[in-house]
């Protein structure tokens, strides 16, 4: 058998895990996935109560969770979250970025450079604070597994979302370099890039109507729209050994969306 996946058959089994952006959505989701496969996992976000409200449940289900506040935005608190992982479990094995920030729709001569500034900081600059901290700390410990959580506008266009697409370009563009960075140094890095997923900003979003979300729908060719649920499962694979020959992997899980 090539794949540990420990005496449980879990397959992040003994493994710790940060997770940042981890109070909701897709965030919440992986950590919930990363918890049910044997990992430890340290929730951050600014939102406490949420995560706090994760971590019990975690813990009653007899998983191991820690909460540190964190502003992604504060280069300062992305360290004290790397340094705080550690300190409790002694490692960081994985790191999950899953922060990140959208745009209001607007036409490509409208697009305002505080709004265009704002996007790139959140998803771009804050990415590559987050990653050098995460990085610093697996060299120290041998090595480890980061996954982005990038986005189908990752390679695609999409109307009046000029600075989220730029954005997530560059986010994909970072992961590849830095996978190539790290290779040999035993620290793999990829992207999961969901499609249209059903969470809250979603429905508040391009699917805040019945006919946005058909409109949305029907050009997913699996007919429905994703499951954090299923996009967690992507990062539990990718985290593990069962991708141990993967690095600088861009991995939708889009229903066939980019297919076309």
């Amino acid at each position: 058998m090539y794949i540990k996946l420990g005496e449980t058959g879990r397959m992040l089994d003994g493994k710790t895990a940060l997770i940042v952006g981890a109070s909701r959505g897709i965030g919440a989701a992986v950590a919930e996935a990363c918890v049910a496969n044997g990992a430890r996992v340290v929730l951050a976000s600014r939102t406490v109560d949420d995560m706090a409200a994760l971590a019990r449940t975690f813990r009653e289900a007899g998983g191991q969770a820690h909460v540190v506040a964190t502003d992604i935005m504060d280069p300062a608190a992305i360290q004290h979250a790397v340094d705080e992982t550690v300190r409790v479990f002694g490692r960081l094995d994985i790191a999950v970025n899953n922060a990140g920030v959208s745009q209001v729709r607007v036409d490509f001569d409208r697009l305002s450079l505080e709004a265009f500034d704002r996007t790139m900081t959140t998803n771009v600059r804050c990415l590559l604070t987050a990653m050098q901290c995460q990085i610093r700390a697996m060299l120290e410990s041998g090595g480890g597994s980061i996954v982005n959580i990038a986005s189908i506008t990752s390679v695609v266009g999409v109307p009046n979302m000029a600075a989220y697409c730029a954005s997530r370009h560059a986010m994909l563009g970072m992961t590849k370099s830095a996978a190539l960075d790290y290779a040999q140094r035993h620290i793999r890095i990829n992207a999961v890039a969901p499609g249209p997923t059903m969470t809250a900003q979603l429905k508040a979003g391009g699917a805040a109507t019945p006919e946005g979300a058909e409109r949305m729908r029907v050009c997913i060719p699996m007919g429905r729209f994703g499951e954090p649920h299923e996009i967690a499962g992507a990062v539990v694979f990718l985290s593990s050994d069962a991708a141990s020959f993967m690095t600088g992997v861009y991995l939708p899980v889009d229903g066939g969306y980019i297919v076309p």
